[in-house]
C-alpha cells in the first residue's frame, strides 16, 4: 500500500538560451512515498555449554536443527530464510583463577568445559509476523534475539513508482507554466537524477530486480506461548528530479 505526501518543489524558467537551442521551461519534480513494509529481519544467538567441545556442538546443533524444523511452520509466516554462517566454540576456564591472573595468563587456567555458539540472520514475511517470530525463537533456545528491521521486498518497484510520481509533479508544473506563457507543452528533452542531464525521454532509470524469500511449507500449525504484537511503521520513499520541457 502506498500514500503520496504533500510536496514543494522550486520552478524555473528558461533564460537565455544557445543559438539553436530549443524553447523550454525547467522544472524540479519531488515526490515522498509511504509503503507498509513486508519484510522483517531477526537476529539470534545460540549458546551452550558441555564438558567436552563435542557435547557443547551436539547441543548447540540441536537447538538450531529445532529452530530450522519450527519456526517456518509457524502461523501466519508465509516466507522465511535462516542463515547461520557463523559459529565459534571455546573453552570456559576456572573464572576464580581466572580473575587471580587478571585475565593475563588464560592458558594457565583449568579448563572446566566447553562453550559454544551460532549466530543466525533470518528473515521472513509478513512483516506483522515478526513480533510471533521473535517469541518463537526465544521460546526454542536462543540465548538472544533481536528485531533488526522491517523493509520492501520489492524496493526497486517502491523506487520506480516514487520517481514516476515526482516525473508527473515536474510535468503538471511545467504545464501549469506553459499555459501562463500562452505555450504548449511538447514533452521532455532532458532529465536529470542525480548524475545530471540524461538526454533521452523519460523511461526506467536503473533496472529493477526484487529479492524473494523462500516459501515456508504449507502446514503451519505452531503458535508462540507469548503472542507479541509488534507494529510495523511505513517506509518513506523520496525521489527528486529535475526535467526540462520543450515548448512551442
Amino acid at each position: 500500500m502506498k500514500k503520496l505526501i504533500a510536496c514543494v518543489s522550486v520552478l524555473f524558467t528558461a533564460g537565455c538560451l544557445p543559438l539553436g537551442e530549443p524553447s523550454q521551461i525547467i522544472v524540479d519534480g519531488q515526490a515522498s512515498l509511504e509503503f507498509e513494509p513486508d519484510t522483517f529481519s531477526l537476529y539470534a544467538e545460540l549458546q551452550t555449554r558441555g564438558d567436552s567441545q563435542a557435547a557443547a556442538l551436539a547441543q548447540v546443533s540441536k537447538q538450531l536443527t529445532t529452530i530450522r524444523e519450527t519456526l517456518p511452520k509457524m502461523e501466519s509466516l508465509t516466507h522465511l530464510t535462516i542463515n547461520a554462517s557463523a559459529a565459534n566454540i571455546s573453552p570456559v576456564r576456572d573464572i576464580e583463577c581466572l580473575e587471580k591472573a587478571n585475565y593475563g595468563n588464560e592458558g594457565q587456567c583449568a579448563v572446566e568445559g566447553y562453550s559454544a555458539s551460532i549466530h543466525l540472520n533470518m528473515a521472513g514475511s509478513p512483516a506483522t509476523a515478526s513480533g510471533r517470530a521473535l517469541s518463537l525463537v526465544s521460546e526454542l533456545g536462543a540465548s538472544t534475539v533481536r528485531l533488526g528491521s522491517y523493509s520492501l521486498s520489492k524496493p526497486d518497484q517502491a523506487e520506480k513508482a516514487a520517481m514516476d510520481a515526482a516525473f508527473k509533479d515536474a510535468r503538471a508544473k511545467a504545464e501549469k507554466i506553459a499555459a501562463a506563457s500562452g505555450s504548449t507543452l511538447v514533452g521532455p528533452i532532458r532529465i536529470q537524477h542525480g548524475e545530471g542531464f540524461a538526454d533521452r525521454r523519460y523511461g526506467p532509470m536503473m533496472d529493477y530486480s526484487q529479492r524473494t524469500l523462500p516459501a515456508v511449507s504449507d502446514v503451519r500449525v505452531v503458535t508462540p506461548e507469548t503472542d507479541l504484537d509488534l507494529a510495523p511503521q511505513p517506509i518513506r520513499i523520496e525521489a527528486k528530479i529535475v526535467a526540462a520541457f520543450k515548448i512551442e
